[in-house]
């Protein structure tokens, strides 16, 4: 309730009534599969796995043979696959979790960066990989953010009526511009990834500064009515969508049968 984050701010895009609920610890989310497999390759990157593996008990078999579920097992194989890129890695060489705060448009976020890296580390890349130069900038650093994707195809969305590349598709365009907002320094802004195919696909992508302010401008104006909906002066809006909303929803009316997929 204090902060801002990235994740929650594309929470509240997509339901404020559903964020507001989850904040107040009214509804929560269901963990998925696909949830917990990217939280272990995270947590392996930052040094945290057996940590994870402890608070997350459900991603082991109780039933024999014991040990990892074959969702995780299929991750570890991943995270082998990650380690043996060069570029892969030497994006992931910078600093672990780091925590900044600030302030968008008077609203109090809080960041939590997969890899930040410093300017050495930022021209190491481009020295061995020069192609990467137009995405590294002035190589004073770089914020790096890890993802785990099915795949990287682009993905329909019934508000576009069209197929929109996944970056756009899960908001990582708008958490790319609020990480750079709080952080302070406009550097780079560039998505390390990989995916659960059966042989895993690597790629590291950068979103431009351009793409970065224009979505900045959203969060600037949509900001300030999502905090003044967490204090409680402003009414949420309901999706009417989503597994919230179809959970809390009220019969008011009987309608057309014909209406039905505007439901």
């Amino acid at each position: 309730m204090a902060y801002m984050g990235a994740t929650q701010f594309k929470a509240f895009q997509r339901c404020e009534a559903a964020a507001l609920a989850t904040l107040r610890g009214e509804w929560a989310e269901k963990k998925t599969v696909a949830l917990l497999v990217g939280g272990y390759v995270d947590s392996y990157f930052s040094g945290e796995l057996d940590q994870y593996k402890e608070e997350h008990p459900e991603i082991f078999s109780s039933r024999y043979p014991y040990g990892l579920k074959s969702e995780y097992k299929m991750a570890d194989l991943i995270i082998e696959r990650m380690k043996r890129d060069r570029l892969y890695m030497l994006l992931m060489s910078g600093r672990k979790q780091v925590i900044r705060t600030g302030f968008i448009a008077g609203v109090p976020f809080k960041i939590k960066i997969d890899c930040l890296l410093n300017a050495a580390q930022s021209k190491q890349v481009v020295e061995q990989f020069p192609e990467t130069a137009i995405a590294m900038g002035m190589c004073d650093g770089a914020i790096v953010d890890q993802k785990l994707m099915a795949n990287f195809d682009s993905v329909w969305s019934p508000e576009d009526q069209a197929r929109i590349p996944f970056v756009e598709y899960w908001g990582y365009d708008t958490q790319g511009a609020i990480y750079q907002e709080i952080e302070g320094n406009m550097l780079p802004f560039i998505i390390n990834a990989g995916t659960k195919e059966e042989e895993p696909n690597l790629c590291a992508f950068y979103v431009s500064d351009a793409d970065l302010a224009a979505k900045l401008a959203e969060v600037e104006d949509l900001a300030p009515r999502y905090q003044a909906i967490k204090e409680g002066r402003e009414e949420p809006r309901r999706c009417e969508h989503c597994a919230y909303c179809r959970a809390t929803k009220r019969l008011r009316r009987i309608i057309d049968y014909k209406e039905v997929d505007f439901l």
